[in-house]
């Protein structure tokens, strides 16, 4: 009757009980022997935190994007930022999360190489609307973190785009994520940020900052993830599938 491991060992080897299981059921050695109900409790919570684990890992696992999506690249070269000297307004510049100056800079659980997509769009954003070059992605991922919005869902990230701007003297204008609504956007010459969802430009959600209208009306856009994304033209039908959220940027 010990809750022993010993004790429990000693009684599943003893054949008598299991002579006495076949006579009385399980119900009845369940009540006379404390050591076997233990373990059958043992059993049954080991068997629900094994359910619940598996639960937690589908629900916030990363997603990822199929093999054949077009948000799938390789990356042929090492992402390089528009230097500081070449910031103005009017222009966005292509910043990366992973670059050397910033890249280390403590973001949220991780660094902002990692998980910095938002602040460093908001960063483009804020070098092509004010031209100035007093600020860097390095600002940005410190007022997350100072207001607690750092982890990488799309309620947070749209929360820390849209409660920061004031701060940074921009005004964010929610858009439908619609091609008509992004075209009129694009073509009025503002930035305009892309909330994407987990799974097409990064596995969590992340930013990009739409630029232009190519030639052959695809969009021209700056992701701070990847190099490679950024220097291809999209179809809005691939923007607005990955679009969570769509903000236009002004200043305040």
């Amino acid at each position: 009757d010990a809750p022993s491991w010993r004790a429990f060992r000693s009684y599943v080897t003893d054949r008598s009980n299991f002579d006495e299981l076949r006579a009385v059921g399980l119900d009845a050695m369940v009540r006379s022997h404390r050591s076997l109900s233990l373990a059958l409790a043992a059993v049954i919570l080991g068997a629900l935190l094994t359910v619940a684990a598996m639960a937690a890992y589908l629900l916030l696992a990363p997603a990822t994007a199929d093999a054949d999506s077009p948000y799938v690249t390789a990356e042929v070269s090492k992402p390089v930022s528009t230097p500081a000297s070449q910031w103005k307004a009017g222009e966005i510049p292509s910043l990366y999360q992973s670059d050397a100056a910033w890249g280390a800079t403590p973001y949220g659980q991780s660094t902002l190489a990692d998980a910095g997509g938002a602040p460093t769009a908001l960063a483009m954003a804020y070098v092509a609307v004010t031209g100035q070059a007093d600020r860097t992605p390095v600002d940005f991922a410190q007022w997350a973190a100072d207001h607690d919005l750092t982890a990488s869902g799309v309620d947070t990230v749209s929360a820390y785009l849209t409660q920061s701007a004031a701060d940074f003297g921009l005004t964010l204008n929610p858009i439908a994520g619609d091609a008509h609504s992004l075209r009129r956007a694009i073509v009025s010459n503002v930035p305009v940020l892309v909330v994407t969802e987990p799974g097409t430009f990064s596995p969590v959600a992340s930013v990009v900052v739409l630029d232009d209208i190519d030639r052959d009306s695809r969009i021209v856009l700056h992701d701070p993830t990847s190099a490679t994304r950024t220097g291809k033209s999209w179809d809005f039908d691939d923007i607005t599938d990955a679009a969570a959220a769509v903000y236009e940027v002004y200043a305040a």
